[in-house]
């Protein structure tokens, strides 16, 4: 089963990496004086920049609500967890839609705002799971030395790893980005350019390979010291989580500049939806627009579901198998896990086209017009992000159960069905959602991939290049209905995983 499941982490992951950069082999010179030029460079800085200011950003704004969610109780409190993954659904360049009606947002600025508003999620996330295990420390702490001492010497540090994920994650994803910061400069005569930009249109113009692969190994570096730095946190923490619950702290109740804040907060979270619901009802005839679009919302659907049934499946083996497997070995997979991550999303679709248009592969006929491509190349992009969230809540279940249940004298398959998998279904639903949600939002690659012009994001991108209009609004709306409506009705009847599971990992 383990070299499976390395053979599909072979072929997804790290195989479209190198079909990318055999470019270099073919003229080795380019490395050094392509990275080496000053416009490189300069997109190298600018990048860096734009990841930097958008990670501070994010946690200036995720810390707080983080450590709010994660020491306070009632209906506001479980509303807001409710709606904190909702900046996530709604992709950056498509909130820009709404936001640039409201804001004359453009360059640097208006790319860390449209990035921000939709990644600081995450490290509140990442903050209330590292401000919920400081909980009772926090309690003690404070009667001791006070409540501002407390939360600097004590919760803060306790927190820090979590939230330096989150934050790393962020910066990951802000310096990987294309299309936010391609949506901003339509029609801008000095637009903001990063290494994104650069890749695809050294790609798309099919200028020289062995410079595109260049500028795709510049690309690489700063992601890949981040998600090093991801994997020598999780490293540092190994072995403090595992078999712990949730140690919830005394709840407490928001003060009235917390409240203010939050409702700050919520406002950049509903105003985007709440523009292109509003705009979507000027259509002068709402299911003429759908029907035209039916093939494309299919496709979406199809290609969503089944990179997220990939991305479960393997990304729980995966985090299994890291767990299972000596830490060094385990550092070692993930870092090949992680590393499609740090590849801008742009440059992972072009090795996937390599890969299977290449006249020596006998499928290429086969796969490389067809959606599966696009769901080979979704799986292989977000797979570390599956094995990551399936890794965290395996990292803190008991193993009494595995252990026992090796003891318990029936069949192989009853012992599967009864402890195994129940175990593991947390784990699986909450990598589906993930994968799911991920691949319906997803631009970057389906501008490239050739089955990727008939999806839903790659119809409104064409539109929102065109003008922004009730069109353009209603079928937004729709794509976000197509990820909410599935995740609640599954979270509705209780589907495990999909409310990020129990905090010990059980159903």
């Amino acid at each position: 089963m383990a070299a499976t499941v390395l053979a599909f982490l072979v072929v997804l992951c790290l195989a479209p990496l190198g079909a990318a950069l055999t470019e270099l082999f073919t003229d080795p010179g380019q490395l050094l004086e392509v990275v080496g030029s000053p416009r490189v460079m300069s997109l190298l800085g600018s990048t860096v920049a734009l990841g930097l200011s958008t990670a501070a950003v994010c946690c200036l704004v995720g810390v707080p609500v983080g450590r709010l969610l994660a020491r306070s109780s009632g209906r506001w409190a479980g509303w807001l967890g409710l709606m904190l993954p909702l900046p996530l659904v709604l992709p950056p360049w498509m909130a820009g839609v709404a936001w640039t009606s409201l804001l004359p947002l453009s360059g640097f600025w208006g790319a860390v705002f449209l990035l921000s508003a939709a990644l600081w999620p995450l490290v509140a996330l990442f903050a209330v799971r590292g401000f919920a295990s400081a909980g009772r420390a926090s309690d003690v702490a404070t009667l001791a030395v006070g409540s501002r001492r407390a939360w600097w010497r004590v919760e803060l540090p306790m927190a820090a790893p979590s939230i330096l994920s989150g934050a790393l994650l962020t910066f990951v994803f802000a310096i990987t980005d294309f299309a936010v910061v391609d949506f901003l400069s339509f029609a801008d005569p000095e637009p903001f350019v990063v290494l994104s930009s650069e890749i695809f249109q050294k790609w798309a113009r099919l200028e020289s390979g062995a410079e595109a692969a260049a500028v795709s190994t510049a690309a690489i570096i700063p992601a890949l010291l981040a998600l090093l730095g991801v994997l020598w946190v999780e490293r540092s923490q190994r072995g403090r989580q595992r078999g712990q619950g949730r140690e919830q702290g005394r709840a407490r109740r928001p003060g009235g500049w917390s409240v203010v804040g939050l409702l700050l907060v919520v406002a950049t979270m509903v105003v985007p939806l709440v523009v292109l619901c509003a705009w979507s009802l000027d259509a002068a005839d709402p299911s003429a627009m759908l029907g035209v679009a039916r093939d494309s919302v299919f496709q979406s659907l199809g290609v969503a579901l089944a990179s997220g049934a990939a991305i479960a499946v393997l990304g729980v083996l995966l985090a299994r198998l890291t767990l299972t497997c000596s830490p060094p070995w385990a550092t070692v997979l993930l870092a090949l896990v992680l590393l499609p991550l740090a590849a801008p999303s742009v440059m992972f679709a072009v090795g996937e086209i390599r890969l299977w248009n290449h006249p020596a592969n006998p499928l290429a006929d086969w796969v490389y017009p067809s959606p599966v491509l696009l769901v080979l190349a979704l799986t292989g992009r977000y797979l570390s992000l599956g094995v990551l969230t399936a890794r965290a809540l395996l990292l803190r279940q008991d193993e009494a159960p595995y252990l026992a249940e090796q003891l318990i004298p029936r069949p192989l398959l009853a012992r599967l069905l009864t402890v195994r998998l129940p175990m593991l279904a947390p784990a699986t639903g909450l990598a589906f959602s993930l994968g799911y949600l991920l691949s319906m939002r997803e631009l970057d690659m389906i501008v490239l991939v050739p089955a990727g012009s008939g999806t839903l994001a790659h119809r409104i991108f064409s539109l929102v290049h065109i003008a922004s209009d009730e069109t353009t609004a209603l079928l937004c709306v729709t794509l976000v209905a197509l990820v909410l409506v599935p995740l609640a009705a599954l979270r509705l009847l209780g589907v495990p995983g999909v409310d990020c599971g129990s905090p010990d990992g059980r159903p």
